[in-house]
C-alpha cells in the first residue's frame, strides 16, 4: 500500500500512456497513486501521477528515456491526493 501522505509532486500525462507510465514507475521502484488531476492544477479532464518530490527529478529523466511526454509537472504546496478527496 502506498502511503499518499508522502506523494506531493504530480505529473501529467495523456490518458493513452498512463497505464505504460504506472506500470513502469512501478517496475522501477517508485511510490505512485493515481487521480483525477484537481482541476485548478490543470486544465481538462485528465489522470495525474502522484509521486514524492524527493524521486520527480528521476521519474522525469525516466519518462524521458522511454519516450513518453509530460504534459505537465509540478512540486505541490500539499499533498494533491489528500486534497482532492478532502
Amino acid at each position: 500500500m502506498v502511503d499518499t501522505r508522502k506523494l506531493d509532486a504530480l505529473i501529467v500525462v495523456s490518458q493513452g500512456d498512463i497505464i505504460k507510465v504506472l506500470s513502469l514507475l512501478r517496475n522501477h521502484g517508485f511510490q505512485t497513486k493515481v487521480f483525477p488531476t484537481p482541476p485548478g492544477l490543470f486544465p481538462g479532464c485528465s489522470l495525474s501521477i502522484a509521486v514524492s518530490s524527493n524521486v520527480v527529478d528521476s521519474v522525469l529523466v525516466l519518462l524521458k528515456q522511454h519516450n513518453v511526454e509530460v504534459m505537465y509537472s509540478a512540486l505541490c504546496d500539499e499533498n494533491p491526493v489528500k486534497s482532492f478527496y478532502d
